[in-house]
């Protein structure tokens, strides 16, 4: 019994170290491995309600934080060309922007930031290589900061491919390469796609590129269909303290109800309401040794109220 809690543990810590550091890597990589360049805005705010802070052993510190955001991503096809078997050849623009802020109260900005903004600009191509494999590839730039100060190493360069396999029509996974300079200087980290969708009225979803979402939901009627979701998506900033460049992470799980309203096939209305079951905030080194390091816990805020709205176009789909 206590062999078998031992390895419950071990593969929790591994669950948890892979979510944190591939979360990262998605971040900085998010509009590389988006195998749909069709044109498409999204507008989404969101909001939890204040909750306690807990520290790295787990013990109340006395502050207290809410967490609120706006962000914008836009994706516009600059070229498309069909070819005989429907596959897409594309070059696009890629715009994601994400502005947080955070009333926090008993603690300091070592504890915890009270504004955040990632943003980046990017150019993204795919092409088909046969039949079943397609290759998509990006280059961009992107500012990920606290807004107190301007720090000129918040400006991280990006780029990285993928070879995406379809398995069927509703399943696409693929590996490639992320490159970014997270970490101060250029590192490779590998990628992943993975895109899963099944059924008309009934519907189950995984996906991994801009964040990490599982969800199963029902079609009502060409006007309404209702999820239930859990998504993993986060926040980074880069800080200098006493001369030091360090990274503070902002790191959100959500699980909850989905109703999504289709206006029209172009327009659709999500708002999501559930509840943020992990929501850490922390600062590590700006190091490789770091980056890879695995905690126990990290310092982070209770469970709370999560809601959130949005809007969505589709173009050129």
């Amino acid at each position: 019994m206590i062999y078998n809690k031992k390895i419950l543990l071990k593969h929790k810590e591994l669950l948890k170290a892979i979510l944190r550091k591939n979360s990262l890597i998605l971040l900085f990589s998010a509009f590389l491995i988006n195998a749909q360049l069709y044109g498409q805005i999204q507008i989404e705010s969101s909001y939890m309600l204040s909750s306690n802070h807990r520290d790295a052993t787990n013990t109340k510190t006395g502050g207290r934080g809410d967490f609120k955001d706006a962000s914008l991503f836009v994706q516009a096809p600059v070229y498309m060309k069909t070819n005989e078997l429907n596959q897409i050849t594309a070059w696009a623009i890629a715009i994601n922007a994400t502005y947080a802020s955070m009333d926090n109260t008993g603690l300091s900005d070592d504890q915890c930031l009270s504004q955040l903004l990632n943003s980046s600009l990017g150019v993204a191509h795919m092409r088909p290589l046969n039949a079943k494999w397609m290759f998509t590839t990006s280059l961009g730039a992107g500012i990920y900061t606290d807004l107190s100060q301007f720090y000129a190493n918040s400006i991280m360069a990006q780029a990285g491919a993928l070879f995406i396999r379809r398995m069927s029509p509703n399943f696409d996974i693929g590996f490639g390469a992320a490159l970014n300079n997270v970490l101060g200087y250029p590192m490779i980290f590998p990628s992943v796609y993975l895109d899963w969708k099944t059924g008309e009225q009934f519907e189950f979803k995984i996906s991994l590129y801009d964040t990490w979402l599982v969800s199963a939901g029902m079609k009502i009627n060409d006007t309404y269909t209702v999820r239930l979701m859990a998504q993993a998506k986060g926040m980074t900033a880069v800080v200098d303290r006493n001369n030091v460049s360090k990274i503070f992470s902002k790191q959100l799980v959500i699980i909850g109800l989905q109703p999504e309203i289709y206006v029209s096939k172009m327009f659709s209305i999500p708002i999501t309401a559930g509840v943020a079951v992990i929501r850490e905030a922390y600062f590590q080194d700006r190091t490789l040794r770091a980056f890879f390091d695995i905690q126990e816990n990290y310092p982070h805020f209770a469970p709370s109220l999560y809601i959130s709205a949005g809007l969505k176009f589709f173009f050129n789909e």
